[in-house]
């Protein structure tokens, strides 16, 4: 009985089977061109993450909530960076670069709010995971006739670029960034660069918008937004 491929063989055959995107679109990047992309990047990222945490500069966006809750003038107060590895046939690649930081106010915002518009307001609280405690006032009688709502100075804010191997897309994903808000763009690979990341950066600090523009909504092919 003749003998079978040695392992050598078997793991070629992997290897180069992995090496062939599994979509029809012939431009997607090898597994090996889109972990060296990421990993250029988290080395960037992780400098300027230092740079900012150190520094904790000022922000120029403005966080308006509703119901009269408005964050003017932050300022960055901890910043973080983290990545995750998965591996493809035994090669260890970096599919996740994580950064989480927060946003800190002078002080605390206290809003009154009726009764009828309590559930409307913790609902935004909650969305944009803000922490909050909420105050009922009742009269002599037991009515309640205000919520009296307090917000600590802090809002949480967090960037993902999470690369998908077999399509050659890295999803950016955007939570408070520059509103209370999450927007996800699709980029390629090879457009997550220098230029891309000094503009993301820009964004964090409300230094420009640039960002926003370089690639197309999730889900959305095409021209970038405007």
């Amino acid at each position: 009985m003749p003998p079978g491929p040695s392992l050598l063989d078997e793991l070629r055959t992997e290897y180069e089977a992995a090496r062939k995107s599994t979509h029809e679109a012939a431009d997607v990047p090898g597994f090996q061109e889109i972990d060296a992309a990421m990993r250029k990047a988290f080395r960037w990222l992780e400098k300027a993450v230092a740079y900012l945490d150190g520094l904790k500069p000022p922000v120029d966006h403005r966080f308006d909530l509703g119901h009269g809750l408005v964050f003017a003038a932050p300022r960055l107060k901890h910043v973080y960076i983290g990545q995750h590895e998965r591996r493809i046939v035994g090669f260890p690649v970096l599919d996740e670069i994580n950064i989480y930081y927060e946003l800190t106010t002078a002080a605390p915002l206290t809003i009154e709010v009726a009764p009828g518009g309590v559930a409307l307001a913790e609902k935004a609280l909650d969305d944009a995971a803000l922490q909050y405690t909420a105050r009922r006032m009742e009269d002599p009688g037991g009515v309640i006739r205000k919520c009296v709502i307090t917000v600590p100075p802090a809002i949480p804010a967090a960037v993902t670029l999470h690369a998908d191997y077999q399509t050659g897309l890295v999803l950016v994903s955007l939570a408070n960034v520059d509103r209370f808000d999450r927007v996800s763009l699709e980029f390629q690979s090879k457009a997550i660069d220098e230029p891309a990341l000094e503009d993301l950066i820009r964004l964090i600090l409300g230094r420009g918008a640039a960002f926003l523009r370089r690639a197309p909504l999730r889900g959305i092919h095409g021209q970038p937004q405007a």
